[in-house]
C-alpha cells in the first residue's frame, strides 16, 4: 500500500485489510522517509510494517513494496479504497485454481462520498465488471486497462517474472497489464465485487500527467508494435486507423513514434467526409474492403453503437480479431 500522507480515507482502507477473513497477512506500507511516524499513527497491529521508498515517485514506492513483501502471494491495495472482507481469501482460491500462474483481479464498485458517480465512471465500471475470463480480458487490453490496479493479486513468482513496475511516461499500472498480455500470462477476475474503488479529486489519476489520455495511447502503440503480438507492425505491415477523431490522432502519432507504417484513416461515407488527416488519405469502408490487402486495422472508435456496427463489418469481411484488426478505444 503506497501512501503519501494519512488522509480521511486511510483508516477505512487499513481496517478493511486487517479485518480480512484470511488474516495470515502482512500489510506493507511504503512512503517517504517519515514512514515510521506515519505507521505509528495507525492501529497497533504487528502485521503492519513500513518502508521508505528506495526510488522516487509511485513506481519507486511500488517496487520498494514488492522488494520487501515476504508473503508467498502479493496483493495491491490503495490507501483510499475499501476491500471486501473476503477479498484475499477469494482471490487466493482463484489463484490456486489457476495453478498460481495467473494475475488475479476482481470486480469493483466505483463510489464517491461527495457526489453521485458520473455516467463515465458507471460505464467504465460496467465494462470492467463484464470482463472476467482470460479470453475477454486479453481481447480488451488495447481498449483500456481491463484490470483495476488496486485489485491485483498474484503469486510472488508472477511479480518476479514480470519484473516489477516501470516508468515509461505513461500509467505504470497499464504498462504492467500490457506486459502481462505480451508475456501471455493468464489474467482472470473474480465474479464477485471485492473492492470498493473510491473516486475523488485527489486521486493520482486526476493529478499526474502520466495518466492523461494521450499517454494511454502511447502505451497502447508501444504494446501493439511489439513482436509478441504477431500483428506484424514491427516488420512494416501497413495500418489503417478506423475513425478520424481525437483517438485516431493519438493512435497515429504514437504509432509513428514506434516506427510503424500508417497508411491512412477510414471513415463512414458522408457529405462532409475528410479527404486527408495528418497528411494521409481518409477512405471509406468500401474502399478499405477492396484495397486493404494484408493491412492491419486498428479501431480508434469508442462509441458503443459504432463499435458494434464495425464488428459486424469485420465479420462480414472475414476479418479475425487479433489477426486482421484490433479494437483500440
Amino acid at each position: 500500500m503506497p501512501i503519501h500522507a494519512l488522509s480521511e480515507y486511510t483508516h477505512a482502507a487499513v481496517s478493511s485489510i486487517l479485518q480480512q477473513s484470511h488474516d495470515h497477512l502482512e500489510l506493507v506500507f511504503v512512503g517517504k522517509d517519515d514512514i515510521e511516524s506515519l505507521v505509528g499513527q495507525l492501529p497497533a497491529d504487528n502485521r503492519i510494517v513500513g518502508f521508505a521508498r528506495e526510488q522516487p515517485g509511485i513506481v519507486g514506492a511500488l517496487n520498494t513494496g514488492l522488494a520487501h513483501c515476504k508473503g508467498e502471494y502479493i496483493a495491491r491495495m490503495d490507501s483510499d479504497d475499501i476491500a471486501h472482507c473476503d477479498r484475499l481469501r477469494m482471490q487466493l482460491k482463484l489463484a490456486l485454481n489457476h495453478n498460481n500462474d495467473a494475475l488475479v483481479s476482481a470486480r469493483v464498485e466505483i463510489f464517491s462520498d461527495d457526489a453521485p458517480v458520473g455516467n463515465g465512471n458507471q460505464h467504465y465500471q460496467h465494462w470492467l465488471n463484464s470482463l472476467c475470463t482470460n479470453h475477454d480480458i486479453r481481447q480488451s487490453c488495447l481498449v483500456e486497462s481491463p484490470l483495476p490496479h488496486p485489485s491485483l493479486f498474484a503469486h510472488k513468482s508472477y511479480w518476479q517474472r514480470i519484473g516489477g513496475y516501470r516508468d515509461r511516461g505513461w500509467p505504470e499500472d497499464y504498462d504492467l497489464i500490457l506486459r502481462t498480455w505480451l508475456a501471455n500470462i493468464a489474467m482472470v477476475k473474480s465474479e464477485s465485487v471485492l473492492l470498493r474503488w473510491r473516486e475523488h479529486p485527489e486521486r493520482l489519476t486526476r493529478t499526474d500527467s502520466r495518466y492523461a489520455r494521450k499517454a494511454f495511447f502511447e502505451a497502447k502503440a508501444w504494446a501493439a508494435t511489439q513482436t509478441q503480438t504477431q500483428f506484424g507492425l514491427d516488420t512494416g505491415r501497413a495500418i489503417w486507423i478506423a475513425g478520424t477523431g481525437r483517438n485516431a490522432r493519438y493512435w497515429h502519432d504514437a504509432l509513428l513514434d514506434n516506427n510503424a507504417k500508417v497508411a491512412g484513416f477510414v471513415e463512414l461515407d458522408s457529405a462532409k467526409v475528410k479527404t486527408q488527416k495528418r497528411h494521409l488519405p481518409v477512405i471509406n469502408y468500401s474502399t478499405l474492403a477492396s484495397e486493404r490487402g494484408n493491412a492491419f486495422v486498428i479501431s480508434a472508435i469508442s462509441n458503443t453503437k459504432a463499435k458494434r456496427a464495425l464488428l459486424i463489418w469485420f465479420k462480414q469481411n472475414d476479418m479475425v480479431d487479433g489477426v486482421d484488426y484490433v479494437f483500440g478505444a
